[in-house]
């Protein structure tokens, strides 16, 4: 509506902009949660949206003036999260590992003793 960088993003259809509290409650988190995901609020969205639109191949520049940023290293330092293969990669060793220590019996034996230190 209106300006392009100032004016209301999302508006009722006349010139009033939209209770973004109300949009969530009644319109976002129902549709997030019914496919089974939590709702984090604005900040978890806007975060979740800059990591899609970069993913996906939008430039930082375009990311910025989506989230409507005044400065791009907001943008860059706050809100895109590459994703790093090799750091999922690691958790899942970790993951393994940690696993494997479980079942130890050295492990199980203390585990058992928690109680009585």
């Amino acid at each position: 509506m209106q300006s392009p960088t100032t004016g209301a993003m999302l508006h009722t259809g006349s010139s009033e902009c939209m209770d973004m509290d109300k949009l969530a409650q009644r319109v976002i988190r129902p549709a997030v949660e019914a496919i089974g995901l939590p709702w984090f609020g604005w900040h978890g969205f806007r975060r979740g949206l800059s990591y899609n639109l970069y993913e996906l191949g939008a430039n930082e520049k375009i990311v910025q003036r989506i989230l409507r940023h005044a400065n791009p290293h907001v943008t860059n330092d706050r809100y895109i999260k590459a994703f790093d293969p090799a750091a999922l990669e690691a958790m899942q060793r970790m993951q393994a590992a940690a696993g494997v220590l479980e079942k130890s019996p050295a492990v199980v034996q203390r585990m058992n003793l928690k109680g009585k230190w």
